[in-house]
C-alpha cells in the first residue's frame, strides 16, 4: 500500500507538460495557460478545451480533470498501480520525508484553495462588470439580425437574461511594456452577446461571450497578429462548472425542460416547436455551456470503437457511467421538469456525444422524470437542420 506522501512525491516528480505531449497532446502556451487537444478524447473540433494548470489537467469536454496518475489512467484504461508505474514508481521513504512531504502537501493544498477561490471571484467579479455593461436584446435590434441570420427569426424569444455590448475586448496572451510588466493582449474589440450563467441555486457565476461580426451575420472571425492562429469567437469568464445558460422560459414551475450544449443549437429546437405549434408556454431551454458539462465527470474511460490516438492505442473517452460524487459540480434538473429532453449535436463525434448524453441520461434519472436524447442528423446540428 502507497502512503499518500508517496504518491505526491511521485507526482513531483512529473511534469505534466510533457507527460501529456507523450500521450498525444498537442499544446501551446498562451500567456500562464497551457492549452490544447485533449489525449483523451481528442478534442475534436474544440481543440483548445484540454489545460494544465501546475501539477493538475482539465478538459471541458471530458467534463473531467485530475493529475498525472488519473491522466495516464485515463488515456490507457490501466489501473492505478500500473498508472505508478508507468511515471517511474513510488521510491521508499523515511518517516521524516513522509512527515516533511505530508506537511509540504497541506501546507501547497490550503495555498492553492486560497489562490483558486480567490481567482475563482476575481473572474466571477469580471464577467459580473462586463455584463453589466450589457443592453437588454430588443426585438428586431442588433442581436436579432444574428439569430435572424442563423434562420431563428420568428422564434419564441429569448430570456430577458442575454444581453447584447457593442464593443467587448477579446483577450489572447499578454504583452510586455517597457518596464518588463505582462498585462493582458487586446486581439480584438467589437460586438458580442453576453449570456450570463447561473450555479444551481439560480446565481450568476460566470459569463458566456459570443463575439459577433459588425453587420451581425455571424460570429467574428479572430485571428492571432501573432501566429495567424484562428481563434474560438466565444470564451467564458467566471466559474461555469454545474452552471446552465436560460436561453428561454421563465415559468415558475416548468415541465419540460430541453437542454444541448451551444445556446444556437437550444435555441434552434426553441425555434422549430413554436413554428410547428408544440412549444408549451411552460417548456424550459437550457445550454450547459460545454458537452462536458452537460453529461457531468465519469467514473472512468472507455476505449472509442474506431479512432485511434496520436500514438496509435485506440482513443479513450469519458465512459456512460456517471460520477455521482456530490463535491463535484453539475447541473441540478428542477425539482418540477417531469420531462428532460438532452439534445446532441450531429456534426460531432457520434459516440462521444451519445456516450455524454447516456451519462447525462443516468446523472439526472430518479423517479417521475422521463429523460429522453434527441440526436441531429449525422454531420449537422439542429441550428443547420432548421436551415434547411
Amino acid at each position: 500500500m502507497l502512503s499518500p506522501a508517496q504518491i505526491e512525491d511521485l507526482k513531483g516528480r512529473v511534469d505534466l507538460v510533457s507527460l501529456a505531449e507523450q500521450l498525444g497532446a498537442k499544446l501551446r502556451r498562451s500567456g500562464r495557460h497551457v492549452m490544447g487537444t485533449c489525449p483523451i478524447c481528442g478534442g475534436g473540433k474544440r481543440a483548445t478545451r484540454f489545460e494544465v494548470k501546475g501539477p493538475a489537467w482539465v478538459c471541458a469536454v471530458c467534463g473531467d480533470g485530475g493529475d498525472a496518475i488519473k491522466l495516464i489512467q485515463a488515456v490507457t484504461g490501466c489501473d492505478f498501480l500500473a498508472a505508478v508505474e508507468r511515471l517511474g514508481g513510488a521510491r521508499p521513504l523515511t518517516r521524516e520525508e513522509e512527515e516533511r512531504i505530508a506537511a509540504e502537501r497541506e501546507r501547497r493544498e490550503a495555498k492553492r484553495q486560497a489562490e483558486q477561490e480567490h481567482y475563482r471571484q476575481k473572474e466571477i467579479e469580471a464577467a459580473r462588470l462586463i455584463y453589466d455593461r450589457g443592453k437588454t436584446l430588443q426585438p428586431g435590434g442588433a442581436i436579432s439580425r444574428y439569430f435572424a441570420a442563423r434562420n431563428c427569426d420568428g422564434g419564441p424569444g429569448l430570456a430577458p437574461g442575454l444581453r447584447g455590448c457593442a464593443d467587448v475586448p477579446y483577450f489572447h496572451g499578454e504583452t510586455l511594456d517597457e518596464a518588463g510588466r505582462k498585462s493582458p493582449r487586446v486581439v480584438h474589440r467589437g460586438p458580442a452577446l453576453l449570456s450570463p450563467i447561473y450555479d444551481n441555486d439560480g446565481a450568476f457565476s460566470a459569463l458566456h461571450i459570443t463575439w459577433l461580426r459588425a453587420d451581425f451575420t455571424g460570429k467574428a472571425e479572430i485571428v492571432d497578429p501573432d501566429t495567424g492562429e484562428v481563434l474560438l469567437a466565444k470564451k467564458v469568464r467566471g466559474s461555469m462548472g454545474g452552471g446552465h445558460i436560460v436561453i428561454r422560459g421563465a415559468a415558475d414551475r416548468p415541465k419540460r425542460l430541453f437542454m444541448g450544449e451551444g445556446i444556437e443549437t437550444v435555441y434552434s429546437v426553441a425555434t422549430a416547436l413554436h413554428r410547428c405549434g408544440r412549444l408549451a408556454r411552460g417548456d424550459l431551454f437550457w445550454s450547459s455551456v460545454s458537452l462536458g458539462n452537460l453529461g457531468g465527470r465519469a467514473t472512468a474511460t472507455v476505449a472509442h470503437p474506431t479512432l485511434k490516438g496520436p500514438t496509435g492505442r485506440p482513443q479513450r473517452i469519458p465512459g456512460p457511467v456517471p460520477d455521482l460524487n456530490p463535491v463535484i459540480p453539475s447541473i441540478s434538473i428542477p425539482a418540477s421538469i417531469e420531462q428532460l429532453v438532452l439534445l446532441g449535436d450531429g456534426d460531432s463525434d457520434p459516440f462521444l456525444t451519445k456516450t455524454t448524453l447516456e451519462r447525462g441520461r443516468a446523472r439526472y434519472a430518479r423517479d417521475g422524470l422521463r429523460i429522453g436524447i434527441a440526436m441531429a442528423e449525422g454531420g449537422r446540428d439542429f441550428n443547420d437542420m432548421l436551415e434547411g
